[in-house]
């Protein structure tokens, strides 16, 4: 873990997204958790990174094991929520853009 700004951010790939999305002077914020269900219609939380309120997204940084363990989770949730982006490498956190 690591303090940037005053925020407890969990990964250097998290740093390096907030790092960039403020030289873009994107406002961001850590978010509240959203609900979603998974393929037994169970309902959990799950906690994105960031939040860009000038945009209604949502950011989630995810390395290449986080994304192989969370892969039903990933898919069920980019299907849900349309405004929830993952980010694969530390190369898209650095050089993040609106599309």
């Amino acid at each position: 873990m690591v303090e940037y700004k005053g925020v407890m951010l969990d990964s250097s790939w998290e740093l390096a997204l907030a790092k960039r999305l403020d030289e873009l002077r994107i406002v961001w914020e850590r978010p509240k958790p959203i609900k979603w269900a998974d393929n037994r219609g169970d309902v959990h939380y799950y906690f994105p990174d960031f939040y860009l309120p000038d945009y209604d997204l949502y950011l989630d940084p995810k390395n290449p094991a986080a994304y192989q363990n969370q892969k039903e989770k990933i898919d069920i949730l980019s299907t849900t929520y349309k405004n929830l982006r993952f980010i694969y490498t530390l190369k898209e956190c650095i050089e993040f853009k609106i599309k």
